[in-house]
């Protein structure tokens, strides 16, 4: 059989094809190979143990808390009491996490009830028992959860300038998260509790508006300024209460919502009780009168 010239090339190129083809194919099944290799000899070797935790049961989030259960005559320590006097006692606190800081193998924070501050240390430590997972742990509990602590009361070798409680700070042996809150709150507590004006330069000029301390009082009621302001209220009103009690007054409440107005020529506000109208009482005079005619004596 004769070839012509014209599918001479063909042929040729035909061959180089399948050579170039039978060293991919020769490169992909030793590459198959050497995985396969690699992957028995990887799966020969000894996984590592997970680390032991000594810290299990000792911290994490705690289960809902019934009237029944198991906590119910745990004695919890108000953190304005906790004093040198406590120094090497250990005590239960209930608080919110007002700020924490993380690093390494100890984490500080801060706890809050109503005014009062102290400071929390979560360090590694066989003796107590925190491992890294409780450091952990602690430094991922977001600002403003509700935590149950149990910890040592240490006085401290100089004083605590940034908590209301100088003199000593708590060392943790458990703690338990009992209420957590959102990661991302409409306001921080440390925002709002500065001083609209502040003549410090480098002092942070975060302020938090009008319009969003009303949309989420709640956390704005939280601040030093507010309990400060609600306390100084009822202070003053107890105060007035004692006095007048020592002095015969006897404490009345009289209504405050009546059927008719009381005052003719004054403005009165009206409210809708049950299908008739009702007006809002202007002065309890009429019925301290009452009580006068009553042989009340003395009445406020």
């Amino acid at each position: 059989m004769v070839v012509s010239e014209e599918t001479q090339p063909t042929v040729e190129g035909d061959a180089a094809i399948s050579k170039k083809a039978a060293k991919k194919a020769a490169k992909a099944a030793e590459k198959q190979q050497k995985k396969t290799e690699h992957k028995a000899a990887s799966g020969q070797q000894p996984t590592e143990a997970p680390e032991s935790d000594c810290s299990e049961g000792r911290y994490g989030i705690r289960k809902l808390i019934q009237s029944s259960g198991e906590y119910c005559d745990r004695v919890y320590t108000d953190v304005v009491d906790l004093g040198v006097t406590l120094d090497g006692q250990d005590v239960w606190v209930r608080a919110r996490l007002h700020t924490s800081r993380a690093k390494g193998k100890q984490c500080f924070a801060v706890l809050r009830q109503n005014s009062s501050t102290v400071q929390l240390l979560v360090s590694v430590s066989e003796e107590r028992n925190v491992s890294k997972q409780m450091v952990k742990f602690v430094g991922s509990i977001t600002k403003e959860s509700i935590v149950d602590v149990k910890g040592r009361v240490v006085k401290t070798s100089s004083p605590v300038e940034s908590c209301s409680v100088r003199e000593v700070e708590l060392v943790a042996e458990e703690v338990w998260q009992v209420s957590a809150a959102r990661a991302q709150l409409p306001l921080q507590i440390e925002d709002a509790s500065r001083p609209e004006k502040n003549d410090d330069p480098e002092a942070l000029k975060i302020r938090v508006n009008q319009d969003t301390r009303l949309d989420n009082r709640i956390l704005d009621l939280r601040t030093p300024a507010n309990q400060a302001i609600f306390r100084v209220e009822a202070g003053v009103c107890r105060l007035f209460r004692d006095i007048l009690t020592r002095k015969g007054f006897v404490e009345i409440h009289t209504p405050k919502i009546i059927s008719a107005a009381s005052e003719g020529g004054a403005n009165v506000f009206t409210v809708s009780y049950f299908k008739s109208s009702a007006y809002l009482a202007q002065s309890p005079q009429l019925y301290k009168q009452m009580a006068i005619a009553a042989d009340f004596d003395k009445v406020g």
